[in-house]
């Protein structure tokens, strides 16, 4: 499939059960977490994610599965724009910033009832 990177893009949304959160960090948009995409992480790049958590618990989140990175409260939201303040040149670090593809967001908590939605866009 050609990509068109002149224009918007949304990938697959993943959907985590947070029935299955438990004390330590497990993947939250794995394969099983997909209806169409079959690997694990996002399907590509990303300009922007979105965490939002629709259940009655909070979740803890990692990006490397160790350390905590932030906390979404019940019925919170986050929203990471990667290309705020970005240039177009890479000197001195200044260049843009991308959520890898691969990447695999990781929570923690205790088991809930409600969903936890991964929404990446490029």
């Amino acid at each position: 499939m050609v990509q068109d990177l002149s224009s918007f893009q949304a990938i697959e949304m993943a959907v985590y059960n947070t029935a299955s959160l438990t004390s330590s960090y497990a993947g939250m948009n794995l394969a099983a977490s997909y209806e169409i995409y079959t690997g694990d992480g996002f399907q590509y790049d990303i300009k922007i994610l979105v965490l939002k958590n629709t259940s009655d618990v909070g979740v803890t989140i990692s990006y490397d599965g160790i350390t905590r990175h932030d906390f979404i409260e019940p019925e919170g939201r986050l929203v990471l724009d990667l290309q705020t303040n970005h240039s177009n040149n890479s000197s001195y670090s200044s260049g843009t910033l991308n959520g890898r593809q691969g990447q695999v967001i990781f929570g923690k908590g205790t088991a809930g009832t409600g969903n936890f939605y991964i929404t990446g866009y490029r």
